[in-house]
């Protein structure tokens, strides 16, 4: 508990998600289509920026998994956001294990507007 008149350190949570991601997870990449960067009407040949993460994947609880909005076979992702480049978002792709996941949801763990990791619902 933070006591009257001090902060909380989001920056040692931040610090903190890492480590026990880097304990308990893996490395993964996450995947991102950049438009060339030619004008709107011919931007060019679209790139892959290819961006590390530590990563832990789970299992949604069953009592989460409905069939349509979360599936049996999809996977919850704790990405850490301590050295991450990007944020990640729904158009992006997750490699896990060599293997490529759409990203459903991303939800980034945010208080004070500091991200301290993002919980991701993973679908391949």
């Amino acid at each position: 508990m933070v006591a009257q008149g001090q902060s909380f350190n989001y920056a040692r949570a931040q610090t903190t998600a890492l480590r026990l991601l880097e304990k308990f997870g893996q490395f993964g990449e996450i995947w991102r289509d950049v438009p060339g960067s030619g004008p709107v009407w011919d931007p060019g040949e679209t790139t892959i920026q290819k961006t590390p993460c530590t990563l832990a994947v789970l299992r949604f609880d069953n009592r989460d998994i409905d069939g349509s909005l979360i599936k049996a076979s999809d996977k919850k992702v704790y990405i850490a956001a301590k050295g991450l480049a990007i944020v990640p978002v729904t158009t992006d792709k997750l490699m896990i294990g060599g293997l490529s996941h759409s990203l459903v949801r991303v939800w980034p763990l945010n208080p004070a507007g500091t991200n301290v990791y993002f919980e991701v619902q993973a679908r391949n």
